[in-house]
């Protein structure tokens, strides 16, 4: 098995530019794509037709959202802006909004859009909550103001009212009607969705797939040029062949691997959590599992050109489905979210993002790591006995 690692080893350096070529662009994509995720507010236009001091209220309470943009402008502009693409939706207070928060009636607003998506229902939502708050807020300071005047007639309701208000929606910030006890724990890194970290690990996996998948391909390559049957008949055992291939092709993936997670640490600032060996080892799982795929896909193709055809296809789909390009969170449909149960990628996700992104510990990485290797050893005994076969 030495000789064919070493064999292997060597013939590497044909693929060293495909190495060099898939790390940089996993880093540079990142640093492009991570960015901009960490840093887009979706801009959203909106039109005052009332023009009151209520919708001005409103529209500076929608300005504390720090997820969207708000530009206040014309029914014109803000057609013209939709209908081009430009922005997504725009928002309209109809004349009148503040009327029908004082007299207590059904308040109106409007949205201009070409079709729904998530960010135009979170905006809808986050409009809702604040005008129910403010049509909350109005009835409380109407009520207040009116019993004050009528035990001092002296009293300036205008200022009762406009002070009770402004307390009703402040307690809002400040003063939550409900409590919620919990336990966290306290790790150094900031837990939650992170643009930047889900964007480096999708794409450390994603463009590390290509180096196992292709390093492991070299089994094509000896059969187009009649290597491997020379292989089969010299002392080297079938199983020593395949044992040096599948190491070289793993050392390819540990190396790629381990250099776009020390890349992503010290050159763009992403924190890998508080258990790095818990990331490590569903990063090894993970690269058993690909080898195997790229063992088994090699069973099945003919030459290294059919390889190189269906590999981008297969590695790409499966990426999508299993939470490379976005978060899994925001997919709703369960015929996707079963697939995406079926990819190594969704289970290396889940256990590095876990640690890295959520906060949580090495355990979070031992059942992802149980189902990686599952599926590496099917892999492995399809592709085994595929090339048996031959």
């Amino acid at each position: 098995m030495l000789s064919i690692i070493k064999l292997r080893l060597l013939r590497l350096k044909d693929d060293v530019l495909v190495f060099v070529l898939m790390t940089g662009m996993a880093l540079v994509l990142t640093a492009v794509f991570g960015i901009s995720f960490n840093t887009y507010r979706p801009e959203i236009m909106i039109v005052d037709e009332d023009k009151s001091n209520y919708s001005e209220m409103l529209i500076d309470e929608l300005k504390t959202n720090n997820s969207f943009n708000f530009i206040v402008t014309d029914m014109d502009e803000a057609s013209k802006s939709v209908q081009g693409g430009n922005v997504s939706v725009a928002m309209v207070v109809y004349d009148g909004f503040e009327e029908s928060l004082i007299s207590g009636s059904e308040v109106s607003l409007g949205f201009i859009k070409i079709k729904d998506d998530t960010m135009i229902l979170t905006l809808q939502q986050a409009v809702t909550s604040i005008a129910s708050k403010m049509a909350g807020a109005v009835k409380v300071a109407d009520i207040t103001s009116d019993y004050i005047s009528s035990q001092d007639n002296m009293t300036d309701t205008e200022a009762v009212r406009a002070k009770t208000y402004a307390g009703v929606m402040d307690s809002w910030k400040y003063k939550n009607p409900m409590y919620v006890i919990s336990t966290i724990a306290h790790t150094k890194n900031q837990s939650g969705y992170d643009g930047m970290k889900h964007t480096m690990i999708g794409f450390t996996l994603f463009f590390s797939m290509y180096t196992m998948v292709f390093s492991i391909g070299t089994i094509l390559s000896d059969k187009q040029y009649k290597t491997w049957e020379r292989m089969l008949i010299s002392p080297v055992s079938k199983t020593s062949i395949l044992g040096g291939s599948m190491v070289v092709a793993y050392l390819a993936g540990v190396v790629q691997m381990g250099v776009l997670i020390l890349c992503g640490n010290y050159l763009l600032g992403v924190d890998w959590g508080n258990s790095m060996f818990g990331v490590l080892m569903v990063a090894a799982a993970f690269i058993f599992a690909v080898t195997s795929l790229g063992l088994m896909m090699s069973g099945f193709v003919k030459t290294q050109a059919q390889l190189g055809a269906i590999v981008p296809v297969v590695l790409t789909s499966t990426s999508m489905l299993g939470g490379c390009m976005w978060p899994l969170d925001i997919v709703n449909n369960k015929a996707l979210l079963f697939l995406a149960e079926l990819t190594p990628q969704k289970w290396a996700m889940q256990g590095i993002e876990g640690i890295a992104s959520k906060g949580m510990g090495f355990e979070a990485a031992v059942f992802p790591t149980i189902v990686l290797m599952g599926m590496g050893a099917v892999f492995f005994i399809a592709g085994v006995k595929v090339l048996k076969t031959e």
